[in-house]
C-alpha cells in the first residue's frame, strides 16, 4: 500500500494486488476539498488497505464515491467501503445502478472472462439502491460527470477544479524512467466510434491534469488524448491489415501485437517495462486486440 500526494487536494492510493505484475495498476484517487471523494474505489481484495490508507490521510467521512465504471478492478470494493462510510453516495451510469444493486450477474460473466484473476479480485458486494445516483442526476457545484462510452457502455469521466478523472476513456497509461507508456483499452465488445466521439469530448474541455484509472496522472490532457485519439485510430488501420492477410487465426493476436510494437512509439515502450509489468500486460493488450478484430469482423461483414 501506498499513497503519493500529488498536490494539497489530490491524492492517488496505490491498491497493489496479489497476483503477479498487478502493481502500479489499480488505483484510488482521493479529492479533499468541498467535498471529499473518491474516484474508483478497487476490487474487493483490498478494502482494507484502501480504508488503512484513508484512516491514514485523516479522512472520517466521504461525501462521494464518482464510479468511472463497474468492472471489478475499479468498483468491486464499493459495497464494503460503504458500509464503513455509510453517509457517502454513489455516483454512476445509469446502466451500471442494477448491478451494483445486484451484482450476481456482473460477477459470474467476470469469472467467465477473468477467470483466476476475477478470484483475485474478489466478488462485489451489493450496494442499496437508495445509495446511489445515477450520473445524470447528479449536479453538484465544481464536479462535472461527463458519460464516456467506449471502454464500456456504461463508462463515466469526472472534472473537478483542473483535473480530468478519465477512468479509462484516455486508455492505460505508465509514467517511467522518463518514459511513457500508452495503449488503448479496447476489451470486446469494442464500439470504435463511441470510443473516438468520447475522446472528443473530453479534448473539448481543453486542458486539464488527466487521472487515470490505470495508472497515473500527466499535467496536459490535451497532449495526451489527442495522442490517444491518434492510437484509435493507428490500431484500427494496423489489425485490419493483419486481419485481411492473415490466414491462420491462431496468430491473428500475436501478429497484430508484433506489428503494433513496430509502428506505434508510444506502445513500443512496453519492451521497457519491468518483466513482471510486460506480463501483465500482455494479457490486456491481447484482450484490446481482441476487441478491435471482433469489431473489424462486425464492421467489414
Amino acid at each position: 500500500m501506498s499513497i503519493l500526494k500529488i498536490s494539497q487536494n489530490l491524492y492517488l492510493i496505490d491498491l497493489e494486488q496479489k497476483v503477479k505484475g498487478f502493481r502500479n495498476f489499480i488505483g484510488s484517487w482521493v479529492y479533499i476539498g468541498d467535498y471529499t471523494f473518491l474516484v474508483d474505489v478497487g476490487p474487493s481484495a483490498t478494502v482494507e488497505e484502501l480504508v488503512k490508507s484513508l484512516i491514514n490521510l485523516g479522512i472520517k467521512r466521504l461525501d462521494y464515491v464518482l464510479l468511472t465504471h463497474i468492472h471489478l478492478d475499479h468498483a468491486g470494493s464499493i459495497g464494503e467501503l460503504i458500509e464503513r462510510f455509510p453517509e457517502a453516495k454513489v455516483v454512476c451510469h445509469e446502466r451500471a445502478v442494477e448491478h451494483l444493486a445486484k451484482p450476481q450477474n456482473l460477477w459470474e460473466a467476470t469469472k467467465k472472462t477473468l477467470g483466476d484473476i476475477a478470484m483475485a479480485y474478489g466478488e462485489m458486494k451489493p450496494v442499496s439502491g437508495k445509495k446511489i445516483i445515477p450520473s445524470f442526476e447528479f449536479q453538484i457545484d465544481g464536479i462535472e460527470a461527463i458519460n464516456t462510452p467506449g471502454h464500456a457502455v456504461h463508462h463515466v469521466s469526472y472534472t473537478c477544479d483542473r483535473y480530468l478523472f478519465a477512468g479509462e476513456a484516455g486508455g492505460v497509461f505508465h509514467s517511467f524512467k522518463n518514459e511513457t507508456y500508452q495503449r488503448p483499452a479496447t476489451p470486446p465488445k469494442l464500439h470504435l466510434e463511441e470510443a473516438i466521439e468520447s475522446v472528443d469530448k473530453l479534448l473539448d474541455l481543453g486542458k486539464k491534469q488527466i487521472c487515470f484509472g490505470h495508472f497515473g496522472i500527466h499535467k496536459d490532457s490535451k497532449v495526451i488524448l489527442e495522442r490517444h485519439r491518434k492510437q484509435l485510430f493507428l490500431w484500427k488501420e494496423v489489425i485490419a491489415d493483419q486481419v485481411k492477410r492473415s490466414s491462420k487465426n491462431e496468430s491473428l493476436i500475436e501478429d497484430c501485437m508484433s506489428k503494433l510494437l513496430t509502428v506505434d512509439k508510444s506502445f513500443a515502450s512496453f519492451n521497457h517495462l519491468d518483466d513482471d509489468i510486460r506480463e501483465r500486460e500482455k494479457y490486456f493488450i491481447k484482450n484490446s486486440i481482441k476487441g478491435y478484430v471482433g469489431y473489424i469482423n462486425r464492421t467489414t461483414t
